[in-house]
């Protein structure tokens, strides 16, 4: 997997979880610099309380829920899954 050059300066605390940051900045299609910068084009922070909370949901069939609400409004949005 290639490295982004904003990973050589990310925070020493933050290196662990640089490869799971590069996967989300890909999905997103923004670079991995739109999570340091000091605004972001995006809402950050809603991001990354959905992804706390995604954390905390320990079983399968409460994370299917949540991915089939976030796939209607995605769809609402004009997003078509992947076959």
């Amino acid at each position: 997997m290639a490295r982004c050059a904003s990973m050589d300066t990310l925070d020493p605390s933050l290196i662990g979880h640089a490869s799971a940051l590069e996967r989300v900045a890909r999905a997103l299609n923004v670079p991995v610099a739109g999570f340091l910068s000091e605004r972001p084009a995006y809402d950050a922070n809603d991001l990354l309380a959905l992804l706390r909370l995604w954390s905390e949901i320990k079983d399968d069939q409460g994370r299917n829920r949540v991915l089939e609400i976030a796939r209607q409004a995605a769809g609402r949005g004009g997003y078509k899954a992947c076959a």
